[in-house]
């Protein structure tokens, strides 16, 4: 390898070894040894990788100047230069590193990416073009179950959408479909008739399965179909048949799939496909892009697919945005075939598509949890418009909902939050009755670590309340702690954001867990696999939660990890309450911040045409 090469990674500062001894290598692979641009390309690409982008945009790189150079302990100058665009163009098209070359790395469409993710990003653009087919129904059958679900509007009701309904009849023909929609919009209401009507519509005893991201998020998956399904029964005359086709239990996409350990790959595969006609992910922001494509390989032919989530959350830790990218926002609308149908079926005028028509999508959009002139919901408005000096003034204008703490003495208002919260939980009659109140309220951190983050502000209230129980300070469990598993332990039947309480249980301290079916799992602490103290979580680790009353805490500085989807889902995690702690200046940077995540799936699906299946995955 050339000199400079490894003078370039011991003298500019931000460059991983990772990323270095990757270019190192498929330079070697593609005999580009003494090909700078290439080299540095490549370095590009790896770190955009491990920022989330499923690729490196040119565009974004091109003209800029990366990697500060470290001339002096003391000193620091310009680092490397990219050219233009479309001299760097130019010089990857040369290369010929085009997806059919099967090199290690793929240019496309000024995009460079590894190539297992552009595999991955091409699986799944093919998948959702392989499964986006039309499905003949009997209308009249349809008109029935709409009516049934949703009652026989006069022509004066069809003033406003329903697009629960909407959502319903859109997808009733659709092999592929997608509903979004923010907090409280109904979604999980919404595809539970779904669910119903296409088992009224067919006539099948469809074997439904329902996947979610995380155990956590499995678990609320199962208690808002539960719900939902217990309303349905007692409000509409849904037969026995019909409602036992709707699970009454959802899992993690890893558990659907058949985890192999210590293995990347699963048990359902391309190979050995899963046995299922309908198949509902909710919190689908939170699928990463391998894991998408993994799990459209392993669906059979017939399966019809329904992915529900909300698109304005925080994607996936892992790289890739796969809902946000093929569920545009705004809605760019419908064909004039499918918003005829709608209309037949719902009698609302949908708006019709000026380009590249969206059919398999419906965004719902009127809030049931949130009030329109509530704080919570006009806050998390305005948050993802990026309104920062409306949303400041809805934080200051102290309404019963919203309630700003700007800074102050920081430990006090943490000490103030235990006496109201959590000082009497160890005081509950019943272990259920703990769970439920500490499941009522959650202090949320923008960050783990920092003055302000998750980790300082566990270990500061576990101290508070140790003293206030006259616990040893280096106790590690005591009655009313409250833990989170941190990994997945299918020996236990826990898995990583699973939250449970030490309580004293036959006179002993034992972990309780909220099972699937309402009653309480005990687990002796010797086998717990690894956890944390959870009086405070990370706003990633509350996607798919909802909390009563929640109090946010942002960093004194401003962090990079801040940005508007952050803020947007932790605000709205609450349901009835939110008190945020931060400055002006931390959360006007916040909400001018977006997380945009470059990939070409969006390109792929609505706008270039489709590439021939070279490979087999």
């Amino acid at each position: 390898m050339h000199n400079r090469y490894v003078e370039f990674a011991a003298t500019y500062s931000g460059v991983r070894e990772v990323d270095f001894f990757l270019a190192k290598s498929l330079a070697s692979v593609l005999d580009r040894q003494n090909d700078e641009l290439f080299f540095f390309s490549v370095v590009a690409c790896s770190q955009a990788l491990r920022e989330g982008h499923s690729c490196l945009q040119l565009t974004e790189w091109a003209e800029t100047t990366q990697w500060e150079k470290i001339e002096q302990e003391s000193e620091r100058s310009g680092g490397y230069q990219f050219p233009s665009f479309s001299d760097w163009d130019q010089h990857l098209t040369a290369l010929s590193v085009t997806p059919a070359a099967g090199h290690p790395i793929v240019y496309e469409a000024g995009r460079l990416y590894l190539r297992r993710y552009w595999q991955f990003e091409d699986e799944v653009a093919q998948a959702i073009r392989k499964f986006s087919h039309e499905v003949p129904f009997d209308q009249s059958r349809a008109l029935q179950a709409l009516t049934m679900l949703f009652g026989d509007q006069s022509a004066s009701d069809r003033s406003e959408i329903d697009w629960q309904k909407t959502s319903v009849a859109n997808a009733l023909g659709k092999q592929f479909s997608i509903i979004t929609g923010g907090p409280g919009t109904g979604k999980t209401t919404t595809v539970t008739k779904l669910l119903v009507a296409l088992c009224e519509v067919f006539d099948e005893p469809f074997n439904i399965k329902m996947v979610a991201p995380t155990g956590k998020a499995a678990q609320r998956l199962t208690e808002s179909i539960s719900n939902a399904k217990s309303a349905l029964q007692a409000d509409y005359q849904i037969s026995e048949k019909v409602l036992d086709s709707v699970p009454d239990e959802a899992m993690t996409i890893h558990r659907l799939l058949g985890v192999i350990p210590r293995h990347h790959q699963f048990r359902f595969n391309e190979s050995n496909l899963l046995t299922l006609d309908i198949l509902l992910v909710d919190e689908a922001s939170m699928v990463d892009l391998p894991l998408m494509a993994r799990l459209f390989r392993a669906l059979p032919e017939h399966a019809r697919v329904i992915l529900l989530g909300d698109s304005n959350q925080l994607p996936s830790v892992a790289a890739g945005s796969v809902l946000a990218d093929i569920a545009p926002d705004p809605h760019p609308g419908y064909s004039a075939s499918n918003a005829n149908l709608l209309n037949a079926l719902t009698g609302y005028g949908l708006p019709l598509s000026n380009e590249t028509p969206v059919d398999h999508l419906t965004k719902l959009v009127k809030s049931y949890r949130f009030k329109d002139d509530g704080g919570i919901g006009q806050l998390a408005k305005t948050i993802i418009n990026g309104d920062v000096k409306a949303s400041w003034n809805l934080l200051k204008d102290e309404a019963q909902e919203v309630h700003l703490s700007e800074h102050g003495d920081f430990n006090r208002w943490l000490h103030q939050l235990v006496e109201s919260h959590y000082l009497s939980i160890n005081r509950c009659g019943d272990v259920q009755q703990a769970l439920e109140a500490f499941s009522a309220f959650r202090i949320l951190a923008a960050t783990r670590s920092g003055d302000h983050g998750v980790e300082v502000i566990n270990s500061e209230i576990d101290r508070m309340i140790k003293r206030h129980l006259g616990v040893a300070i280096n106790t590690m469990f005591y009655h009313g702690c409250p833990i989170m598993i941190t990994e997945n332990s299918y020996e236990s039947g826990l898995f990583n954001g699973d939250i449970g309480i030490i309580w004293r249980h036959e006179d002993r301290l034992q972990a309780a867990f909220p099972g699937s079916d309402g009653q309480i799992r005990w687990l002796n602490l010797s086998r717990l696999p690894s956890f944390e103290l959870v009086y405070a979580m990370t706003i990633h680790k509350t996607q798919g939660s909802e909390f009563t009353r929640i109090a946010i805490v942002l960093p004194e500085y401003h962090s990079r990890i801040l940005s508007r989807e952050l803020i947007y889902t932790g605000v709205t995690r609450a349901k009835r309450q939110l008190e945020v702690y931060c400055t002006k200046q931390v959360w006007g940077k916040s909400l001018a911040k977006r997380v945009s995540r470059n990939s070409g799936l969006f390109d792929k699906l609505y706008r270039e045409k489709p590439q021939i299946d070279l490979f087999d995955f």
